[in-house]
């Protein structure tokens, strides 16, 4: 009796949580509620009344605003995972009429929103090999592209300044004699080589070497890259993994020995 007791309980606390999954979240545009409703595939849409203004694995309210007579809302859409960072669309209500502006659909990147009395400014920071962008968003034109923004690493950073940047290899960048040492030692596979690293955690700390790994995202499993660096030596040693083939930079007998035992590590991984 007790055990089908407990089953009931835990057979009715899946239902609820399932219901309040599955509960349709209210978005305020101005004056009207639209709803964020979880469908039966798992994706979710953006809906006024019965229409469906936007569809995708993940649709999330951003940051409102009104500009004039036109009230607007950034919603932030993305297919989830690590596939693509998502896009922002906008939500426009005016004169009683609801639109969607999803220019932006292909952008497939983090971007940051700011909003003025005239509209919304969207940021995509550049990274290295990956250019960033700034869109700008007006009732009276839409989204359109301001720019192109391009990575530089920071002036008058030294080798001594890699230590205050371990919280992603990416940010190794920022260190000028350190970009410029990939770029030198990649060549025209630099862009191929920062992308393997785009997904990552901390750069760790070997003595006097300093490591950090990565993936590209979407294919993480097959495209990696790996960087040691000799802070002493002021050197810095690469490899890239696409799909089975691995190249290093420089050739590995160069390596010190223990950089070359973190590279095998990494390889059996």
């Amino acid at each position: 009796m007790r055990s089908a007791f407990a089953l009931l309980l835990l057979l009715l606390a899946a239902s609820a949580h399932a219901q309040d999954a599955a509960k349709p979240e209210d978005v305020a545009v101005g004056p009207v509620t639209l709803q964020i409703v979880e469908t039966g595939s798992g994706e979710k849409e953006l809906r006024h009344g019965t229409r469906v203004l936007l569809k995708e694995s993940s649709v999330s309210a951003g940051r409102a605003a009104k500009f004039k007579d036109v009230d607007a809302r950034v919603i932030e859409v993305g297919p989830g995972g690590n596939a693509c960072g998502g896009w922002p669309a906008v939500v426009i209500v005016k004169d009683g009429k609801v639109a969607a502006d999803t220019t932006m659909k292909d952008e497939c990147a983090a971007f940051a929103a700011s909003a003025d009395e005239e509209g919304f400014t969207f940021v995509e920071r550049p990274q290295p090999g990956t250019d960033g962008s700034v869109w700008r968003f007006t009732s009276d034109d839409g989204m359109h592209r301001l720019g192109v923004l391009v990575f530089q690493p920071q002036p008058g950073t030294t080798w001594a300044d890699l230590t205050r940047m371990l919280d992603h290899p990416l940010a190794l960048f920022n260190v000028a004699p350190f970009d410029a040492a990939v770029r030198k030692l990649t060549g025209a596979q630099f862009r191929d080589f920062a992308q393997r690293l785009h997904v990552a955690s901390g750069v760790e700390r070997k003595g006097n070497f300093l490591v950090g790994t990565g993936c590209q995202a979407h294919p993480c499993n097959s495209d990696q890259g790996f960087v040691g660096i000799d802070r002493n030596g002021r050197a810095v040693f690469l490899a890239m993994r696409s799909n089975t083939r691995v190249t290093t930079w420089p050739a590995l007998a160069r390596w010190p020995i223990l950089l070359r035992g973190e590279y095998e590590a990494w390889r059996k991984l």
